[in-house]
């Protein structure tokens, strides 16, 4: 674990809130020298604290389905829970994958999809490859997810933390080659600067600004976050499953999850034996307890029962698939 001091917190939330952001605003914020900001900046990217920087997107607003499998391995040995791992990681279906320290679940890996027989090809391929060694899984369709900033980072007066949400299903728009040039480059660095983002994509600096707008504008960019090393900053990563005796308090809930600092995801949806989830960021197992345990008093007429994982390793996340997972315009993706 490396020690950040309070600025260096209050730098993260904001990069948290807009990675995007100038250092001059961030500066203006945390009440430092832009000088300043921009070394602290480099140092956290240096240290491991800061491992990139990505954008936020909605694929189902370009047509795609957010899907996951939850795998429990059957006599695997550590080298091919790590080789599992690695083809996951050059699949571009994918777009998170991680490890699990719990008794009922091993790996998390989420997937776009074109619709529910895509998915079905892609668990074919997956079971060819690897049955002999799933001792059994559980697959979903995202119908909602939530994302909140991590307002734990720093005290702030906001009356409403930053939130965004994936649906289920949004309208799809139009897109071109050049939306996923800008997109798939975003992806590898949503901090860059405009002037090389244009260079990078082949566009004049006009039209890289214009089609940034408009991709925000339309709902497909849903923000610009820094890939934050938990590790290095001394937080675990919890799940939490929730099986519920009435469906009226999700409402609640979910405004239970938005008030809490630490809570920075929740998940609605279809299959995998769940009613609510929701993920937190805690410094301790024990600070992990108090908040399940406020949300279980909060909520005790309503909660059957819960299931909770810890995450321990994150191998991969990105909001935007590399370029080959598209054909020309709004065709199919390539599995």
């Amino acid at each position: 674990m490396l020690k950040i001091d309070k600025k260096d917190r209050q730098i993260l939330y904001e990069l948290d809130k807009d990675c995007r952001q100038p250092n001059s605003r961030i500066a203006k914020k945390v009440r430092l020298s832009k000088e300043v900001v921009g070394y602290r900046v480099a140092r956290m990217e240096r240290n491991g604290v800061i491992k990139g920087y990505y954008v936020l997107v909605d694929m189902t607003k370009m047509g795609f389905y957010n899907c996951r499998i939850f795998f429990k391995f059957k006599g695997i040995v550590p080298n091919e829970e790590k080789e599992f791992h690695e083809y996951f990681n050059h699949n571009s279906s994918a777009w998170w994958v991680n490890s699990i320290s719990g008794s009922f679940t091993d790996s998390g890996v989420a997937f776009w999809v074109r619709d529910i027989q895509g998915f079905h090809l892609l668990k074919e391929e997956i079971f060819r490859k690897y049955r002999s060694k799933i001792e059994f899984f559980k697959d979903s369709f995202y119908s909602n997810i939530h994302v909140w900033r991590r307002s734990y980072l720093s005290r702030t007066d906001e009356k409403v933390p930053k939130y965004n949400r994936i649906p289920g299903n949004s309208k799809a728009i139009k897109f071109d080659g050049q939306d996923v040039k800008l997109l798939g480059a975003l992806t590898k660095n949503a901090r860059m600067p405009l002037v090389e983002l244009a260079k990078q994509c082949s566009m004049s600096l006009g039209a890289a600004r214009h089609r940034l707008q408009k991709l925000v504008q339309k709902g497909v960019i849903l923000g610009f976050r820094p890939k934050i090393s938990l590790e290095k900053i001394g937080y675990y990563w919890y799940k939490v499953e929730f099986q519920l005796d009435g469906y009226g308090v999700k409402k609640g809930l979910l405004a239970y999850f938005a008030s809490h600092p630490n809570i920075i995801y929740a998940y609605e949806s279809i299959g995998g034996g769940t009613d609510i989830e929701m993920e937190m960021e805690v410094e301790s197992h024990q600070k992990f307890r108090e908040v399940v345990d406020g949300i279980r008093s909060k909520f005790k007429e309503a909660i059957r029962s819960y299931n909770y994982y810890l995450w321990s390793s994150e191998y991969k996340i990105v909001f935007f698939p590399p370029e080959e997972f598209f054909k020309l315009g709004n065709k199919k993706p390539v599995y």
